[in-house]
Order: structure tokens, then C-alpha cells, then sequence
């Protein structure tokens, strides 16, 4: 199974000793499953989830360490097989010697998957796009009926976005204090307050607006029957077979969500890379989503909704003023454009509805 750094990761440079440990790490770990182990290959390391490349004499697999509280981790397990044995394509989990679908080890989960062959998608190729939203599309479908076992606490997002945007909303506000201390001084902290304020105006309004919107009753439709979000799904967590199937992998952060959810955080980052609203690039992701799993308008709008709100502008500020990461002030100008950008497309989608 190919995997790729997350956006929860940065990417680490192992040192050939920490290979060596890695690798007799798994080896501890593969006495566990019924398989003679020919070679090891880490895949990934540093402080995230670990992954290796197992080769055994009935072919390669994957273990992986995963990098959750243990709760967390065993709702996502236990998702994940769910899926596989439906049909979904995601990689299914090979039980230990006891049949469990996890070892523990120390403070970790370590699980055994089969490995899957395949390229990451391409985001500029249409074809790729279209392929990576039909296939969001059936694995929300394919989710519906998952309850974890007894024991295993139950990790949902449903009707929490109210919360969400309200903590944003006053963490921005907030941020405005530590700006007017930096003012003289720094040209980020400048431009934020200079224009900031018709930001959280919107921001104000866009909750209004998903509370006066269809949100609560499609939470409450789906509340005994919902659907899994993946939460990280994109390039790094999806790959094309050489069967030209598209794989769902790394369902580490499954939770219940409304499946826009998804749509929201892959469509929103995608398109504030190019500078503009590609509104071509747009409809071919919704129309390939819609294709496999039709949205209502009434849907759709709370999508759009959603949408406004400033998440990726939240993003940056988050990483200037708590995690005080040096920014260009560039950066941040670029994230008031597109903020503008997109309320201007999303507002006249939402007009015509």
C-alpha cells in the first residue's frame, strides 16, 4: 500500500539507524501474524504513523502503526473492516494469530493490511478528478450501516459545525489583539487588520445562515444511519490500480459527518491554488460526486454554505499567531483574495437556488 505524507505530517528523513530499529521494531511485531517474513522495508517513519512494506512468502502486505489514542484507533479498525468486507475498496485488515484484528504493543495499535499496487492521482488531469470524487461518492455509500463494536466509543461531528464556526469565529477575533501589539512592526499583523473585519462579518453571517439552513434537519435525517466521513481524503489517501480502480486508504481519522464534509475540505483547498474561481474544475468535481451519490439543492446549498466560511484563511492565521511560524505577509494577501473570490461564486450559486 503507497502512501504519501499526509497534511498532518512533514516529511522525515530517516538516518540507516533508525531503519535498522524500524525494522527490528517490525519483526518484533510480525511474530504476532502467521507469516514467514523475507524482508522489511520502511515505507514511512518520524513521529506520525509508522508504515512497512512486509515481505512474506505468500506475497507483500502492510503493517502499520497506528498513530491515534487507542479509542480513536479502534473505531477507524474496526471501520475499515466493515468496508473491506463489504466490498469496499479499501485494503482489508489479515488478523493475528488470535484472530484479532489488532496487536498491542506499548501505548500503540499495530495492523496488518493487504498491500495494494497502484499510481496517486493526478489533480490537474480531469479524468483522475472525476475518478477520486466518484469514488468519495461509494465510500459514503458503502459506510452507511457502520456501528463499532460494544465498548468502542463512537467518534461523530454531526450537528457540531455550529460550534465550530463559533470557536473560529472568536479565535479570529481574538488574533486581532495580538495583531495590534505587532502592528509597528510587523506587515502581516498590518494587513490583518486592515482587513479582517468584513471577513468575520461573513463569517457571522455564514453561521446564521446554516442554522436557518437544511443542516439540522439532514443531521437529524441520518442520526440513527450515517454515513463515515474520511476527513483526510485526497492524493495522498486514494490510488488508481492497475484495474483502474480507485483504493481509499489510511482511514485512520473516520468519523460520522454529513459526506459534504469531504467534498468541502478536498474542493476548497484545490481550487485556492489556482489564484481564481475555476468554475469549470468545480462542476466537474460535483457533477462526478453527484454522478454516483446525488446531492438535493437543498444539499447542495448547505455545501455551499459551508464553504464559505473561512477555514483555509483561518488556516494561515492559526499558523502565524499560535504556531508561530514565520509567514510572508504575501501569504496572507493571498488568502484574503481568494476568501473574496470565492464568496463572489459561492454567493451567486447560493442566489440562484
Amino acid at each position: 500500500m503507497r502512501r504519501m505524507i499526509s497534511e498532518e505530517e512533514e516529511e522525515y528523513v530517516l538516518s540507516p539507524e533508525e531503519i535498522e530499529k524500524l525494522k527490528g521494531l517490525a519483526e518484533t511485531i510480525m511474530v504476532n501474524w502467521d507469516f514467514e517474513v523475507t524482508e522489511i522495508e520502511v515505507i514511512q517513519g518520524g513521529q506520525m504513523a509508522l508504515v512497512w512494506k512486509v515481505f512474506t512468502t505468500q506475497g507483500a502486505i502492510c503493517l502499520k502503526r497506528i498513530h491515534r489514542p487507542e479509542k480513536k484507533a479502534l473505531f477507524s479498525i474496526n471501520a475499515q473492516d466493515y468496508l473491506a468486507k463489504k466490498g469496499m475498496r479499501v485494503p482489508g485488515i489479515i488478523p493475528n494469530k488470535n484472530n484479532e484484528l489488532y496487536t498491542k504493543y506499548g501505548p500503540f495499535l499495530f495492523v496488518v493490511y493487504d498491500w495494494i499496487e497502484g499510481r496517486p492521482f493526478e489533480l490537474t488531469v480531469k479524468e483522475d478528478l472525476e475518478f477520486m470524487f466518484k469514488g468519495l461518492a461509494e465510500f459514503h455509500q458503502a459506510s452507511v450501516g457502520y456501528k463499532p463494536p460494544g465498548g468502542v466509543p463512537i467518534f461523530t461531528k454531526l450537528g457540531r459545525w455550529p460550534n465550530h464556526y463559533v470557536k473560529r469565529y472568536q479565535q479570529m477575533k481574538t488574533w486581532k489583539n495580538l495583531a495590534e501589539k505587532e502592528k509597528d512592526v510587523d506587515p502581516f499583523s498590518q494587513l490583518y487588520l486592515e482587513q479582517i473585519d468584513p471577513i468575520l462579518d461573513e463569517a457571522k453571517d455564514t453561521l446564521k445562515r446554516l442554522l436557518n439552513s437544511e443542516y439540522r434537519n439532514w443531521v437529524n435525517s441520518i442520526r440513527d444511519t450515517p454515513n463515515l466521513c474520511h476527513q483526510d481524503y485526497g492524493t495522498g489517501n486514494t490510488l488508481l490500480s492497475p484495474e483502474n480502480e480507485i483504493w481509499v486508504i489510511d482511514l485512520d481519522t473516520v468519523s460520522y459527518d454529513l459526506p459534504i464534509r469531504d467534498l468541502r475540505k478536498m474542493i476548497i483547498p484545490l481550487l485556492d491554488t489556482t489564484g481564481v474561481w475555476d468554475e469549470e474544475t468545480f462542476n466537474v468535481m460535483i457533477n462526478a460526486y453527484d454522478s454516483v451519490s446525488p446531492l438535493t439543492p437543498e444539499q447542495k446549498k448547505v455545501m455551499f454554505i459551508d464553504m464559505l466560511f473561512p477555514y483555509e484563511l483561518y488556516d494561515i492565521i492559526r499558523e502565524r499567531y499560535v504556531r508561530k511560524t514565520p509567514l510572508m505577509v504575501e501569504e496572507l494577501a493571498q488568502g484574503f483574495e481568494y476568501e473574496r473570490i470565492k464568496s463572489q461564486a459561492l454567493n451567486e450559486l447560493i442566489n440562484k437556488m
